[in-house]
């Protein structure tokens, strides 16, 4: 795991990819009801939960504008 120095701010960041069906979500759950069990509050945020995201999501593969770099 990569580690990027001491920063001052109290939480941590997990990121979590892979392809579709992959078992990303069982995972996440999991993750998230074991860190809760252990007394750890946990938020949840999907990369398209923005409003403007999602949005912008939505339209670029209606109109076939994005590619697997995009």
């Amino acid at each position: 795991m990569e580690t990027y120095g001491r920063h001052e701010y109290p939480g941590r960041l997990f990121i979590v990819e892979g392809v579709d069906g992959s078992g990303k979500s069982t995972q996440i759950a999991l993750l998230r009801q074991w860190l809760i069990s252990e007394g750890y509050t946990v938020f949840f945020s999907e990369w398209n939960s923005s409003p403007l995201v999602k949005k912008t999501t939505s339209r670029g593969k209606k109109k076939q504008l994005l590619t697997p770099t995009t």
